[in-house]
C-alpha cells in the first residue's frame, strides 16, 4: 500500500480522494441521520422501529373465513355448471365422435358382410344350376361331386 501512495504523489490523489470528499460523505450520512431521527420522533419511535400490525393468527383468519355468509344454493351450482361445462361438453363431443367412428366401421364391416352373402348366395345359385346339368343327381337325392380336368 506504501508503494502504491509513493508512486502515485501520496495518498488518495490518484482516484481523486482526498479529505475533503470523505469529510462531505460523512456530513451526508450525520444530516440524513438526524433527518430519519427527528422523522422517528414526528410519527412516534414505535411506528419506525415495529413492523406493521398483524391482522391476527392463522386461526382468527380461519375462523373469520368459516363464519361467512354461504351464497344460495342456486348460486353455487350455476358457478360449478359454468365452471365445469367447457370440460364435460368437450369430453362428450369427443366421446360421442369416436362413437360415431366406432358406429361407422362397424356399419360398413357389416355391409360387406352382407354384401359378400349376397355375392356368394348368387353365385351358388348359378353354380347349382350348372352342377345340375353336368354331374347330376341321385337317385336318392344327394348331390354328387365330380371334377373335371
Amino acid at each position: 500500500m506504501t508503494e502504491n501512495a509513493g508512486r502515485n504523489g501520496g495518498p488518495g490523489e490518484g482516484r481523486g480522494e482526498g479529505p475533503e470528499l470523505i469529510d462531505e460523505a460523512l456530513k451526508l450520512v450525520d444530516n440524513l441521520q438526524r433527518k430519519l431521527l427527528t422523522a422517528g420522533v414526528r410519527r412516534g419511535v414505535s411506528a419506525v422501529t415495529s413492523p406493521p400490525p398483524s391482522k391476527g393468527d392463522v386461526w382468527e383468519e380461519a375462523i373469520r373465513l368459516e363464519s361467512e355468509q354461504r351464497r344460495p344454493v342456486l348460486e353455487e351450482v350455476l358457478d360449478i355448471v359454468r365452471s365445469s361445462a367447457p370440460e364435460v361438453v368437450g369430453h362428450l363431443g369427443r366421446a360421442g365422435l369416436a362413437m360415431a367412428g366406432a358406429l361407422g366401421r362397424t356399419w360398413s364391416v357389416v355391409e360387406h358382410s352382407l354384401e359378400q352373402t349376397r355375392v356368394d348366395a348368387s353365385g351358388q345359385g348359378s353354380e347349382r344350376a350348372g352342377e345340375s346339368g353336368r354331374s347330376g343327381v341321385s337317385d336318392d337325392g344327394d348331390r354328387q361331386v365330380t371334377v373335371e380336368n
